[in-house]
């Protein structure tokens, strides 16, 4: 890239590049479709790795991927209905629902 804008710009809104060593984050769940054709799988799992080393902590950073997925509009209703009872298992679990 070699407008300092254009990178500006997309440095500001990386989450990947505002990690802060030494920071609690909260528990978090990345839900990733390995045949996705819009994002590739690997910023996830780089991402996952960032969080878990700059934390420190016992707080889980977790990624579940499907390998037969893609970007959410081509799943299956079971790639679906599997992917939110994921997600919301785990909402539930760290908020220590009843």
């Amino acid at each position: 890239m070699t407008d300092p804008a254009q990178f500006a710009a997309l440095y500001a809104y990386s989450p990947y590049h505002h990690v802060v060593d030494g920071t609690k984050y909260p528990p978090t769940l990345f839900l990733v479709g390995d045949n996705d054709v819009r994002v590739a799988s690997w910023h996830s799992r780089k991402m996952v790795a960032r969080l878990q080393a700059a934390a420190g902590d016992a707080a889980p950073h977790l990624l579940v991927t499907s390998f037969d997925a893609g970007h959410g509009i081509g799943s299956s209703v079971q790639q679906t209905v599997e992917q939110n009872a994921d997600g919301f298992g785990f909402l539930l679990h760290y908020l220590a629902a009843p």
